[in-house]
């Protein structure tokens, strides 16, 4: 670290970050990170802006350099320089690691070796990848944890004819693979709402609390693209789910290869989505399309990622947070 720090002053200079400094350096688990302090007038986005001139002043493999944020400090940011990709093979799946919606489901593990543990109950979330992308699989692993789930009741729509939800047929409660078919599961995802609001009304209770009795109602979509493009109908009983579920247990699971601003509703629908997975997107508007705006300028360089099942979920959106 030593040597790190005292090279620090000439890399800088060379690749326009002069008068920048290493104020300290530690190694974790599977690398070493740095606290460094800018020189006035630098911005965080320089240092980001300059990654792979840093990763070749310091040796390193390409995509190995991590900038974050620091939020108490617009002139302070953190480097993290990974040794090794601690992502580079498939993690496989223990199995469930829920039994209520009350509990945190895990995704994966991050860069720093945390699990990513992710609520969803009273959240609606959004995944989104291109082909190949490893979409499916994050997909998968989140059905598979809430189908063992003793109060949640999922429904599906998949308008590819069942080809992604079709397998997971016993664990739905409802399948609609046809445009019909899901404006009527929407039509029917609004009375369940509706139902419960009174209900909750009537009971003076703000949250629903869900029960093996009365369950949440996760409604899942596969390619939420294809329904605003197929079943336009749908759309308006989709957004009021988005606007107005969440109190009473009734949220969405939408997962997406083409995030459009068609599709999302010109963003009223994405900005109700409170956890978002972005895998390899294709193109980098993509990124501030699936997560929101402004996080490609920070960092959150979804178009960057080698290998499916690979992502990025805002926790500190101050700090990309890259896991697989």
């Amino acid at each position: 670290m030593d040597r790190v720090i005292s090279a620090w002053p000439d890399l800088a200079e060379a690749i326009g970050l002069a008068g920048s400094r290493i104020m300290s350096a530690v190694v974790d688990t599977w690398g070493w990170r740095a606290l460094i302090k800018l020189r006035p007038s630098q911005s965080v986005a320089d240092v980001i802006a300059r990654v792979p001139a840093i990763e070749s002043g310091l040796g390193t493999r390409p995509g190995a350099v991590r900038i974050e944020h620091d939020p108490a400090h617009a002139g302070r940011c953190t480097m993290r320089v990974l040794a090794i990709d601690p992502h580079a093979g498939a993690i496989p799946w223990p199995g469930p690691t829920s039994r209520s919606l009350a509990d945190p489901i895990d995704l994966g593990v991050f860069e720093d070796a945390t699990n990513v543990r992710v609520p969803l109950l009273r959240r609606h979330a959004l995944i989104g990848g291109t082909t190949d992308s490893g979409k499916s699989g994050v997909l998968n692993v989140v059905l598979g944890n809430l189908a063992a789930c003793s109060d949640v009741v999922l429904w599906g729509i998949d308008l590819k004819g069942g080809m992604e939800l079709r397998p997971w047929a016993p664990c739905l409660a409802r399948l609609a693979t046809t445009s019909e078919e899901a404006t009527q599961l929407l039509t029917d995802a609004v009375a369940v709402l509706d139902a419960r609001a009174q209900a909750s009304s009537h009971s003076n209770t703000r949250v629903w609390e869900p029960t093996p009795a009365a369950p949440a109602l996760v409604v899942i979509i596969d390619e939420y693209a294809e329904l605003a493009d197929t079943a336009p109908d749908a759309m308006p009983y989709a957004e009021s789910v988005a606007r107005r579920g969440r109190a009473v247990a009734v949220d969405l699971l939408a997962a997406t290869q083409r995030p459009t601003q068609k599709a999302m509703g010109g963003g009223a629908l994405r900005s109700q989505m409170s956890v978002r997975v972005c895998l390899r997107v294709r193109e980098r508007r993509d990124v501030d399309l699936i997560l929101d705006r402004g996080m490609l300028a920070a960092g959150w360089h979804a178009h960057t990622l080698d290998a499916p099942g690979k992502f990025y979920i805002p926790i500190n959106p101050a700090a990309p947070a890259h896991t697989s």
